[in-house]
């Protein structure tokens, strides 16, 4: 079966927890990881826009997303981090968000726990597939529940090992990084297609 992805945007402190469908304009945008993680896909770009100077807590959580291990990550003892339930619960209610032109181009991925940063243009270079399409970053660098179900980004691909490890830390896109963050190395490329 098909695994389901939703994402969820958290303050800097993990609080203020915010729920999205992934639907643009109140249209439904395909809920499989690799169905909608694409460069300039509407949903990602509008959701990266949240992002832009605003660091915050990030989380592409699947519906197969439910081990217990799935919500302990690094770092972020001190921060409060949501349930399975809170995003894939009866009662919850995620949010669309509104089309937006927002651009990765000449932009950077800051990671402020971490003190790393991807250069979003160089990472497109070196990301492209033989079919001219590009993974976008933020959605597996943040994903939980990765390799469970149709649709999602399987092992054997280029940059599997680093498919999460980015979920819940304090992320932001900014014009450029701060001098004293250093540069991850990053791409991701479907190599079975």
């Amino acid at each position: 079966m098909g695994q389901y992805y939703r994402p969820i945007l958290g303050d800097k402190y993990g609080l203020n927890c915010k729920v999205f469908d992934r639907s643009v304009d109140g249209r439904y945008t395909l809920a499989k990881l690799l169905e909608h993680s694409w460069w300039l896909n509407p949903f990602v770009n509008a959701f990266s826009e949240f992002l832009y100077k605003e660091p915050s807590r990030v989380i592409w959580l699947g519906d197969y997303g439910n081990e217990p291990d799935d919500f302990v990550f690094p770092n972020c003892s001190a921060f409060y981090v949501p349930s399975y339930k809170e995003v894939w619960g009866e009662v919850v209610k995620p949010l669309g968000v509104s089309s937006s032109d927002f651009s990765l181009d000449n932009k950077f991925l800051l990671n402020h726990d971490s003190k790393q940063f991807v250069d979003l243009e160089e990472y497109k270079k070196q990301s492209v597939d033989k079919h001219g399409w590009v993974i976008h970053p933020l959605p597996l660098l943040t994903a939980v529940g990765n390799d469970r179900g149709g649709g999602d980004f399987y092992e054997g691909n280029t940059g599997y090992e680093n498919v999460g490890i980015w979920a819940w830390q304090l992320l932001s896109i900014d014009d450029k990084p701060p001098k004293d963050f250093a540069i991850f190395p990053l791409v991701f490329k479907e190599d079975t297609r």
